[in-house]
């Protein structure tokens, strides 16, 4: 039976009014924007706040399935929230998941069976190994934490029991093995607290192991595994990794397997000034050093934003652009806001939030009130203001409360922020990590409170239109300081 095809001209004017429609909908982007989506080559796209990165992402996805249908794009972000608003904008067939997901579903393809351990395993372990040390054992740990008893309710073992379980999930999600515990033995002089952290280590995983269960960091490791042993994956042509700034090694390795099995093409978008989860793994030098992993990769900027205006774009890109190593990017926006971000000193926090509430409720009601830390948000509560499930309400009107942390990726008119002082639970905080988490995660810079500086960059960057930092009269943040110099240089 001869194959029904269509002549030439037909072919030809099937692939000019798709080519119409995609000229169509390009003309609704920028110019940097539409390098981007067209771009056939790796890229590392960096993106400042409110660029237009999941709609410059969405229009990508629909560019390389209408240039070729039988593309296989694999789309992966970071939260299942992020995730799903991406499923809801792409229609277009794709693979659209976040890294354990991805990893879940490889070990499922190589008919690798496992169970999850319990999120509460190594919390478990920790506090089961302290507590049931032999009575020798257990007098020598009080006098090492300087406490008489050991207790739950005691800061000083609850701090014990946080050390050993970041050390643990940096050692994992940075990908160290033996010779790591090595060279930390040979150069850290705490000998005691090192016999104590890889004891818990090596009982975690050989308890895991006799459940035969994975982690979340050993689903990505395990996975990476299989796909080198076996070389067997669902062949991608594409893959884009949103949030790329907040990639640890072990992601990464992933990533590149799954890329060079197939030979695919890499789009990865991210911001450096947003990279703000050194404390969890992720690793800035990855974004930084993009081309070392990917040597034909371009490096593109989205340069618009559609949420900050100018003069929010200049102060905030003074103030990050204090870290050494954060990359300039010269921002560009067509709105026009004289004074984007209000300074509001106070003697007494619950009257000094009530009064910005009142302040800012007449012009709009979308409102997000954000603080460093989670509990900062107790000393503004009154009569007045309460607070519940994460929402601030006064009046008959209600506001999402959020960490800085948890707050990236969103947008609102009018952001408050708490708390804004020069304290150790302040903005910038200034707890230092403990001296032996530095053999796991890599310092970028020296400069001070480089972290802490761009945690303070993606709160006052959430605004559309202006955001109000609560500051105490009696000990104002060192970061407001410097506001009120970039301010002071604008004017002029």
């Amino acid at each position: 039976m001869q194959e029904n095809k269509l002549s030439a001209p037909l072919q030809f004017a099937i692939l000019k009014k798709n080519d119409m429609n995609l000229e169509s909908r390009l003309m609704n982007l920028d110019e940097y924007q539409k390098s981007i989506v067209t771009s056939q080559s790796d890229l590392l796209v960096i993106a400042g706040p409110g660029s237009g990165k999941t709609t410059t992402i969405m229009h990508k996805v629909n560019y390389i399935y209408e240039h070729n249908p039988q593309s296989r794009i694999l789309l992966i972000s970071f939260t299942n929230k992020s995730v799903d608003d991406l499923k809801k904008k792409i229609t277009v067939p794709s693979q659209i998941t976040t890294f354990h997901k991805l990893a879940m579903d490889i070990l499922e393809y190589n008919h690798i069976t496992y169970s999850l351990a319990s999120p509460n395993l190594l919390d478990y372990l920790i506090k089961e190994y302290l507590k049931t040390l032999d009575k020798k054992a257990q007098e020598k740990l009080c006098l090492y934490l300087h406490i008489p008893t050991i207790k739950d309710d005691n800061p000083q073992f609850v701090s014990l029991c946080n050390l050993i379980k970041t050390f643990i999930n940096l050692f994992k999600t940075n990908n160290h093995d033996y010779t790591t515990i090595e060279k930390i033995a040979n150069d850290y002089k705490d000998k005691y607290l090192l016999t104590i952290i890889f004891k818990i280590l090596f009982l975690y995983e050989e308890e895991k192991k006799s459940q035969n269960t994975l982690d979340f960091d050993d689903l990505i490791i395990k996975a990476n595994e299989v796909i080198n042993k076996t070389h067997k994956y669902k062949g991608f042509d594409y893959i884009i990794v949103d949030e790329f700034q907040d990639t640890s090694q072990i992601r990464l390795n992933l990533i590149m397997s799954i890329y060079k099995l197939n030979n695919a093409t890499i789009t990865a978008v991210g911001d450096d000034a947003q990279s703000i989860f050194h404390f969890s793994g992720c690793d800035l030098n990855i974004f930084l050093n993009f081309q070392k992993y990917f040597p034909k990769a371009q490096v593109l900027f989205l340069k618009n934003t559609y949420r900050n205006s100018m003069s929010l774009v200049k102060i905030s890109e003074d103030f990050i652009n204090k870290n050494p190593t954060q990359i300039v990017k010269n921002m560009q926006s067509m709105i026009q806001q004289k004074e984007p971000i209000k300074l509001k000193y106070f003697y007494n926090p619950k009257k000094a939030l009530v009064k910005v509430l009142e302040k800012i409720i007449p012009k709009s009601t979308d409102i997000m009130i954000l603080a460093r830390n989670k509990k900062d948000i107790y000393k503004y509560l009154s009569a007045q203001i309460t607070f519940n499930n994460n929402i601030v309400y006064y009046k008959e009107y209600s506001f999402p409360f959020l960490t800085i942390h948890s707050s990236k990726g969103l947008e609102a008119e009018y952001v408050i922020v708490l708390n804004v002082e020069d304290s150790i639970m302040g903005i910038p905080n200034k707890i230092e990590d403990h001296p032996i988490l530095n053999y796991l995660n890599m310092e970028i810079d020296k400069y001070p409170y480089a972290e802490e500086r761009r945690v303070f960059f993606v709160g006052i960057t959430r605004c559309k239109k202006e955001t109000y930092l609560l500051i105490p009269h009696s000990n104002p943040s060192m970061f407001v300081k410097e506001i009120k110099k970039s301010y002071k240089a604008l004017k002029n």
